[in-house]
């Protein structure tokens, strides 16, 4: 055969190859990559660096693809030109599209019309085209680094200066000089600000600006004891302004948008201090802090002499630290005379914020209010969360740009259940509708992604925004027109009769729907669809939401009074007093933990509770963890036990099953959820660079793990301040389940459940009985209680305990030997588990569930007496068959 034929031959069967490879690659990458940069064009920006490299790759893919046409089809050119590729071939022709000037292109090497120019690797070219090519570039002269520094200083003085106008622009401005006249001749002030009124990111920088950092705040004032400030020996002194949230987004995010509007950076001159997370220094004199890492911040300075005023925000909002700390702040300004008190509130309770303070004076600042429209469903819906997306998707379809959306939905599951169902019709609608930017706003969201709420959308894209109820008032979005209340929020409520505490999905007041309504009348005319009847507001929701102190646990709040000193709490002022009962049930529960003494003075194990910021019980098991040598695993599952969630959920059945499969891997050698969770965080932390893929394959909230991890930092730094050691490779040290569970038992006890005779509902031992505050009979104290309080619970879906039992089920009835593959711990229900938390909704739920194999155990690790073995020991009795 002629070896040019050949030759020829072999050739146009690779062009073929490299045809079909170019296509196959297009066919695979192109449409997610079209996909991909649809959002990025709509501001919806990558979330990790693992998928702006697997982006990358895929672009990658599809420009190799294109090479790979283009090369086949110059090949096959100069195969039939056998030569140099005319220019005429190049050029600008109608429609056809000039390859870049930086595409490599091949040409016969022999060539003397490229040889000059083959070290370049251009093709020669006539002179039109070359201009034609530069006049299609944009080229940029080159600028000295004076002249960059320059420009940046001028973009950050541009910024700077319209966030002044905006300043000047708040409603709360031209009150200023009135605002502080009231604040240096009163030590409380109560300021009734509402929605928009610019408050609270101004109050504080007011006082800067009027040196209340520097000196008292009016010199002439006396102290408690008849001296001036100066010969108080503190006149003159650096002093921080406080202003305290209660929530930690709003403490971080308020905290932010003061630094940025005061030119400088968050942790600095500004800074915050929340819950595992403090963002403050020496210089710090504008200070962000949530209402319960105030009380903290009491235990080092009971008077707040280094204080020169504090400002306590939401206070409407009537959380739990925050009334501890209006009490406490009453009883410190009647002997420090030159702090100042602002309480700022909404329009609700500012009479009684007044009186409380004997009289304090009010000061109102209006708001720009638009007005709203409301609307009601014609009768109830049961599915709120896909309500809430329905509702979100016709908005977006019908209603006109620009109109951002706010979604009011109770807690993280919800909002990210509601995003993919919003995602979801987006990309079911193929392109039929503009792009939309989701958003979810919740505490365990990284800052960054938390600021993203803030960021206007792109050009013809629309906002929409879902979170809890911190958007009723701690933060402020603009551009919103439309709300959509599903009218629910979650609440703790205390069963002082079993000692445990309850996480309740509830209706909302009356208050907070109207403040939920107000957000949407920020900038404009605004529009709020509410999730439920016209009736059920007017007649079914309460007028006022119930303050958290008369439904809640008193245990830490009574543990950080003790610390700070305040041991006869019944002569605490507080603005609604919590019920004898209950403060006599956080003494028992205090007292069990080993915190106060029969007498109510601390301990050494309660004050060293006290300095961990979490609940009494999470602290007991940490102390407990340390005796035992499992501190390190202990506060792993502490930190993982402070998120909302831990997995993904999925509305595919596949896909939970594929879940389901992947936390096997991991829960199987243990014995419940929460040595499944410092397992996964292990195996997480030691993924390194492949995090992102291990979260993945697991169907694990990468967000909240991150979270978690900064969470046990903190709690290690923790550890190690109130002098416990830290041993170096614990983490190498095997997870043992006796020493793990006696730990968590240690602060656990009191929800101690034993399986009923039905075998799938549990009974929580031992609720201690509420007329005498003591231990008594189990059988006798349920006999007193009604079916509301017999402290019945079953397992949640979400255990990993739930399925339990039902592999021996399907056994029975299939008979196929399927328990060979079953975890040991999943071939039946446990006789006897302890839980963290209960959820009630339908019924109720045991949450972040272990089994205790050992009876002996619980003896050993619950105080004296508190059980008997035959109060925990269960007596299963046989079915009758059919």
């Amino acid at each position: 055969m002629d070896p040019e034929k050949l030759r020829k031959a072999q050739q146009a069967s690779r062009d073929a190859y490299l045809r079909k490879q170019a296509l196959k690659r297009e066919k695979a990458a192109s449409a997610v990559l079209q996909e991909k940069i649809s959002e990025i064009e709509a501001g919806v920006l990558p979330h990790s660096l693992t998928e702006i490299e697997l982006l990358s790759k895929r672009a990658r893919e599809v420009q190799a693809a294109g090479q790979l046409q283009q090369t086949a089809q110059l090949r096959q050119g100069l195969l039939e030109e056998d030569g140099v590729l005319a220019s005429h071939a190049l050029k600008h022709d109608g429609d056809s599209v000039v390859p870049p000037l930086s595409h490599v292109e091949l040409v016969p090497q022999g060539s003397s019309a490229l040889h000059q120019e083959e070290s370049h690797n251009f093709v020669a070219m006539d002179e039109s085209v070359v201009d034609d090519r530069v006049r299609n570039r944009d080229f940029v002269e080159e600028k000295t680094e004076e002249q960059i520094k320059q420009k940046r200083t001028e973009a950050l003085q541009d910024q700077h200066r319209r966030l002044q106008e905006q300043r000047r622009s708040l409603p709360i401005y031209h009150a200023r000089e009135e605002i502080l006249d009231l604040i240096c001749k009163n030590s409380v002030l109560i300021i009734v600000g509402e929605t928009g009124s610019g408050k609270t990111t101004q109050l504080l920088q007011y006082l800067y600006e009027e040196k209340y950092c520097e000196t008292p705040s009016c010199p002439t004032e006396m102290n408690g004891d008849g001296r001036n400030a100066e010969e108080a020996g503190y006149a003159g002194e650096e002093k921080r302004l406080i202003c305290t949230q209660p929530r930690r987004i709003a403490a971080m995010s308020v905290a932010e948008r003061v630094a940025q509007e005061m030119n400088t950076r968050c942790g600095s001159i500004v800074g915050y201090k929340v819950r595992f997370d403090d963002k403050s220094g020496p210089l710090t004199r504008l200070l962000f802090v949530t209402d319960g890492m105030m009380l903290k911040e009491l235990i080092g300075d009971p008077e707040l002499h280094t204080v020169s005023a504090i400002m306590v925000d939401e206070a409407h909002e009537r959380s739990l630290n925050t009334d501890i700390l209006l009490g406490l702040l009453k009883d410190i300004s009647r002997r420090n005379k030159q702090l100042r008190v602002i309480v700022a509130s909404a329009t609700i309770n500012a009479d009684k914020f007044s009186n409380f303070f004997d009289g304090a004076p009010i000061f109102t600042v209006k708001g720009r209010v638009f007005p709203v429209d409301v609307s009601y469903l014609t009768e109830p819906m049961a599915d709120y969360v896909k309500a809430s997306a329905e509702s979100v998707l016709l908005l977006h379809a019908t209603k006109p740009l620009p109109g951002d959306i706010l979604v009011f939905l109770p807690g993280q599951d919800d909002i990210e259940n509601c995003a993919a169902a919003i995602r979801e019709g987006i990309v079911n609608a193929g392109g039929q509708l503009r792009p939309l930017m989701v958003l979810p706003i919740y505490s365990s969201l990284p800052p960054r992604e938390q600021r993203r709420i803030y960021e206007a959308p792109p050009p013809n894209t629309r906002k929409v925004v879902i979170a809890t109820n911190i958007a009723e008032t701690s933060i402020t979005i603009d551009g919103v027109v439309y709300v959509v209340d599903c009218g629910l929020c979650k609440q703790n409520y205390y069963n002082y009769k079993s000692m445990v505490e309850e996480l309740r999905v509830m209706p909302i007041s009356q208050a907070s729907a109207m403040q939920r309504t107000g957000r949407a009348g920020r900038t404009q005319k605004g529009e709020c669809y509410r999730l439920y009847t016209a009736y059920t507001f007017r007649n079914e929701l309460p007028q006022e939401t119930a303050p958290e102190i008369l439904r809640t646990c008193m245990s830490s709040v009574v543990l950080q009074l003790k610390a700070l000193g305040i041991d006869n709490l019944l002569q605490f002022e507080f603005i609604d007093a919590p019920s004898t009962a209950s403060l006599e049930r956080a003494l028992d529960h205090l007292y069990l933990l080993g915190g106060i003494k029969p007498d109510g003075r601390l301990t050494l194990t309660g004050r060293r509770m006290a300095e961990f910021p979490l609940d009494p019980s999470l602290s007991k098991c940490i102390l407990r963890a340390n005796a035992l040598g499992c501190l390190r695993h202990m506060s792993i599952a502490v930190a993982m036990l402070t998120l909302d969630s831990v997995f993904v959920t999925s509305r595919d059945a596949k896909e939970r099953a594929s879940m389901a499969s992947a936390r096997d891997m991991l829960f199987s050698a243990g014995n419940g959820d929460v040595m499944g969770y410092v397992r996964l965080m292990e195996e997480w932390m030691r993924a390194g660079t492949s995090m992102q893929e291990f979260c993945q394959s697991h169907s694990v909230n990468m967000k909240n793990l991150l979270h978690a991890r900064d969470v046990l930092d903190q709690i290690l730094k923790t550890c190690e301040r109130i002098g416990f050691d830290l041993p170096r490779g614990e983490e190498d040290i095997p997870l043992s389940m006796e020493t793990f569970t006696k730990a968590l038992l240690s602060g656990f006890f009191m929800n101690v459940a034993k399986l009923n005779v039905d075998c799938r509902t549990y009974l929580i031992v031992r609720p201690i009985d509420a007329s005498t505050g003591r231990s008594g009979s189990n059988q006798t104290n349920l006999s007193a209680l009604n079916a509301e309080e017999t402290a019945m619970a079953e397992l949640h879906p979400s255990s990993y305990l739930f399925r339990a039992g039902l592999a021996k089920q399907d056994e029975k009835g299939n008979n196929n030997g399927g328990m060979a593959s079953t975890s040991p711990i999943l071939r039946e229900r446990p006789q006897l588990v302890v839980f963290t938390q209960l959820r009630y909704t339908s019924k109720r739920y045991m949450m972040h569930v272990t089994a205790i194999p050992s009876v002996d155990w619980v003896l050993t690790m619950a105080p004296g007496n508190y059980f008997t073995k035959e109060e925990l020991e269960t007596k299963l009795r046989k079915r009758a068959h059919d």
